[in-house]
């Protein structure tokens, strides 16, 4: 079995819950697990992450996704498009609202794993809103997501309203990050092997 982790905006493939799922299946001698990366400024994003899904299934390989907040977005993405099992923690579905709501066109932000600096453009609104009413088509039986109620960066009801179908685990409190992270781990490794 492949787990991929997909992490959120701003952040890298060695973001905080990559390293606690790498670390919880480092004796897994069945599990492959992989941290995948995106551009800062999302242009080509998902084009990045579908030719790395092609080149495992090409393999005979079929990833499990596990995609944090933005890394949600492109994982749910990927999971319609290729038939793929994804667990989604705390995702942000609505991209180019948070980019509206947040006031983030023209500004310049920063990784905060390279520390690069990046400008979100117009271009990239465009391109995460094109896809938005994609996630519509997502395949409820290899979907599950992760939700705490005190998420303070997205209001985890867009989740629970769009996903309605799907597996759901939703916790009081938390944070956007997901505290205790750890204790998912189970779960989504269980929900990852059945058939």
């Amino acid at each position: 079995m492949k787990i991929v982790y997909i992490h959120g905006f701003r952040s890298g493939i060695n973001a905080h819950k990559a390293t606690l799922l790498k670390d919880a299946l480092k004796d897994e001698s069945a599990v492959t697990f992989e941290s995948w990366d995106y551009p800062d400024d999302l242009l080509c994003s998902v084009e990045m992450l579908s030719s790395l899904v092609e080149q495992d299934l090409r393999k005979g390989i079929k990833p499990n996704l596990v995609g944090s907040s933005m890394g949600g977005f492109l994982s749910l993405l990927l999971s319609y498009r290729y038939g793929l099992k994804v667990a989604l923690i705390n995702p942000c579905l609505y991209p180019a609202k948070f980019i509206l709501d947040n006031h983030l066109i023209g500004q310049t932000l920063e990784n905060s794993n390279t520390h690069k600096p990046f400008i979100v453009t117009e271009e990239c609104y465009a391109y995460v809103k094109r896809y938005e009413p994609e996630l519509r088509l997502y395949i409820p039986e290899k979907t599950m997501v992760f939700l705490q109620r005190g998420d303070e960066v997205l209001d985890y009801r867009y989740a629970l309203e769009l996903l309605s179908r799907a597996q759901k685990d939703v916790a009081e409190g938390g944070s956007h990050g997901y505290d205790n992270f750890e204790a998912c781990i189970p779960k989504i490794m269980d929900f990852f092997q059945k058939n």
